[in-house]
This record gives structure tokens, sequence and C-alpha cells, in this order.
């Protein structure tokens, strides 16, 4: 054979070559698309009796052993839900109790338990998604049983830090002076055997109530808790000192020494005290209202809707108006606070 042959076809061929051309020219490329209907048609897949039988019988079994299993669970006895809510308790110092037994390790708290420390140990309280509560020395504080999404302590004495990061509104605690609402803060509270105390906010807003009688304090702020009248006037930590003082006798509400009050804290007042002035018009009577009127418009000047007659009446909307513009917070603090259950 020659070499031509192999590279253009052009010498003498060989038989062997070509048996190879002949063998292998079937594969060749063809242009066009390929035509399916000349492919022959795979034979048909026969299964023995048996093998059908034992596949049908298997789906069966299959099937019973499935209606079986549901029945079963569907009339098993269902256990009751555990009572435990979503604060753990963990021990800090000393030797606190819960249900007055040792907390040893960390332990849930289910609702309606008591939490105690002496004057040596405190606790942490810690919840997912709603924040954490430091428990000091010498305080008895119960977990309240509370509908889904509401998250509140009761505090019979003693002092708590709270760190919350829950939607406002969802976490509250309760003590015999007020109650305590949440409202996107940290703050630490405190109450005596008999209920008296003050709470102090670092971050945020906390609203008091009690029995109508409301106090919002903003970061920095400070406010007294009096048994059987509620909160008292917020202030600021760095408040002068003789407008802390005559707050206190307002929030008393010893007739004789009031007047006197009244007029010191208009006096002692700086722009910044503006909050402390505010709260007090919801408190006085008409005669000291319009004087304590008179200072705050030289501190935050109201709208031209804010008028005196309005605040005189103690309109709501026309004082939450004009608490809007004392840079302490938006007033819907206030409607989200009213909304709280109970109320």
């Amino acid at each position: 054979m020659s070499d031509k042959y192999l590279w253009n076809r052009s010498g003498d061929p060989d038989p062997h070559v070509t048996r190879l051309e002949n063998l292998l020219g079937t594969l060749r490329h063809r242009p066009g698309a390929l035509d399916y209907t000349r492919m022959p048609a795979p034979p048909p897949v026969r299964l023995p009796f048996w093998n059908l039988r034992r596949g049908l019988l298997a789906v069966a079994a299959v099937a019973i052993v499935i209606l079986a299993t549901g029945f079963w669970v569907g009339s098993s006895p269902r256990p009751e839900p555990v009572a435990h809510g979503p604060w753990l308790a963990t021990s800090l110092h000393g030797a606190p109790t819960l249900k007055s037994a040792p907390l040893r390790n960390a332990s849930r708290v289910a609702a309606e338990e008591w939490i105690e420390t002496d004057a040596d140990s405190s606790v942490r309280l810690s919840a997912g998604g709603v924040g954490m509560v430091d428990i000091g020395p010498g305080t008895r504080v119960r977990v309240v049983r509370t509908r889904s999404g509401e998250h509140r302590l009761a505090l019979e004495r003693g002092s708590l830090h709270a760190h919350i990061w829950a939607a406002p509104g969802r976490f509250s605690v309760e003590t015999p002076s007020v109650t305590a609402l949440d409202l996107g803060c940290s703050y630490r509270i405190e109450v005596d055997a008999a209920g008296a105390g003050s709470l102090r906010v670092t971050l945020g807003w906390v609203g008091l109530d009690y029995r109508g009688v409301e106090s919002l304090v903003p970061h920095g702020a400070t406010c007294a808790l009096m048994p059987g009248k509620g909160p008292g006037t917020p202030y600021f930590d760095d408040a002068p000192r003789a407008l802390v003082e005559a707050l206190a006798v307002i929030d008393t509400g010893e007739p004789g020494a009031r007047a006197a009050a009244v007029e010191a804290a208009i006096v002692a007042a700086r722009p910044r005290d503006a909050l402390s002035l505010w709260h007090l018009l919801w408190r006085v009577d008409r005669d000291h209202a319009g004087r304590i009127y008179t200072r705050l418009v030289e501190f935050a000047p109201p709208s031209p809707a804010v008028t005196r007659e309005l605040v005189m009446a103690r309109d709501r909307g026309t004082l939450e108006a004009w608490w809007n513009t004392l840079g302490y917070g938006n007033a819907d603090l206030f409607r989200i606070w009213r909304a709280r259950p109970g109320v």
C-alpha cells in the first residue's frame, strides 16, 4: 500500500485497510437530523407473575403500617405541656433560692414561681428575644403568668436591673407602688418592704402607671415610687437640688407646703427640666398650672394649636403634641403604654 492512499487516497489500496473502511463506514458522519423512526423499538419488559405479586404485597404492607401508626399516635394520651416560661435563672453569687430550694445550676422558671436572694447573693434571669434581668441582693421576685408575647415580673422588694430588647410594651415589672412598662430600654428599679423606692432609666424610656397617675421617664432621669400614690414627677439626674426637693413635696401632696414647693420648682427649673414641668401640668391645680404653663412656654414655645385654654383643660392630644417638641421621644410611646392589656 502506498502512503499516499492513507493521506489522500491517491495510491494503491491495501486489502486490510479496505476491509476496515467497509466495517467502520457505517459510523461516519452524515449531515442532517437523525431519523429516529428507523431505530428499532426496545423489546418489552415482561416481569414474571411472582415478581408483580410480591411488589403489590409489599405496597399493601407499607400502607397497613402507616395506617396503624397514625391510629396509635392519634389515640395515645398526649403529655401535658410543661408550664415553664422563657426565663432561665442562673446564680451569679451566693446562695439564692428558687421555689425555696437552693438555685445551684441554671434552671427554668415557671409562672408563679418565686426567686429570692439574701444579702450576699444575686441572680440573672435571661430569655431569648426578651432580655436580661439581674436580681440584686435582698430581693424577692415572682414570674407572673401572662399570655404569649407578654412578659411580666413582680418585684415584692429589693432591686433589679433590666436590659430589654423585646418590642416596646412587651415587658413589665409590677411593684407595690407602680407598674413599670418597658418602652425599649435599660433601667434599675428598687423598692423597700413598704413598696417605696425609685426607678432610674439608663437607656430608652419607661412608662409608669398607678390608677391613672402616669409618668414617662426618659434615659438619664429618675422617678420616685410612692405606695398608695404611684409614680412621682420624673427629673433628670443632674437636676438642681432645689427642684428635686420641691418635687418631693409636691408629690407627697402636703397641702400646707405644696404651693410654696410649686413656686420653688418653677424658679429652680432649667430649660432641660421642661420634662418635670410638663408632668406637673397634670398634677397641680388650675392656678398653679397657669404659672407652670407660662414658665414652660419660655423653655419650649408650643405650636399655635397648643393653646393655654386646652392645656388648662388637660386636653391629652394638646399636651402630647407639646411633648413632641421637648425632645424626649414621640408621644406614640404613650399610646403603646396605654394599649397594654388590662388598661
